[in-house]
């Protein structure tokens, strides 16, 4: 009997791509890219946005909680030192959580700090509008507050993104995409 050997073709062993191939499926891939990371900067920047809203919601409902456990006024103002409260300042730039037993709206020596937060990212900015003071918010032992107000926080998307939390003078923290009166919220 005799064995027939068939030699195999070159091209059945042929490995990789041709440099027009390779090319081509990297001008795609960019295409494919640069459409893409527009969308994931926005990704990024709601996330960041919300984050920061529930951060912020957090720390009111903390304070809060506080003067509820503590029987004592709760401040929550506004600081770009992370030491005093601030009246110049931005609600962006920082905020202090603290018990105010001499009922001062200020920190003083024996008062605990409850929490500090620190600037927010360049790109997000946070207003306050109340009806008595923009400066900060002061929580009674009986859980309620001395103001009702609208925190507008914002980032480069402007009014489209922005987002809010409509404190009431019952003391209780909402969020919402609109002010108190479901109005478009403005950003400054």
């Amino acid at each position: 009997m005799q064995t027939f050997y068939i030699k195999p073709s070159r091209s059945l062993f042929q490995h990789g791509f041709t440099l027009i191939e390779m090319l081509i499926t990297l001008a795609i891939a960019g295409i494919i890219l640069s459409s893409a990371i527009p969308a994931f900067a926005n990704m990024h920047a709601r996330n960041q946005l919300t984050t920061q809203l529930y951060n912020l919601f957090a720390q009111h409902q903390l304070a809060r909680t506080e003067a509820i456990k503590t029987n004592q006024r709760v401040i929550v103002c506004k600081s770009s030192d992370s030491l005093n409260c601030t009246r110049g300042s931005q609600w962006h730039d920082g905020w202090i959580v603290f018990t105010d037993s001499n009922h001062n709206n200020n920190i003083d020596e024996h008062e605990r700090v409850i929490h500090i937060q620190q600037a927010l990212p360049e790109n997000v900015t946070l207003t306050f509008n109340a009806f008595r003071s923009d400066n900060y918010i002061t929580y009674f032992p009986g859980g309620y507050s001395t103001t009702n107000g609208t925190f507008t926080l914002c980032n480069q998307y402007g009014e489209k993104s922005a987002k809010s939390i409509i404190i009431s003078r019952s003391g209780r923290a909402r969020m919402d995409n609109k002010t108190s009166r479901g109005r478009p919220l403005e950003c400054i």
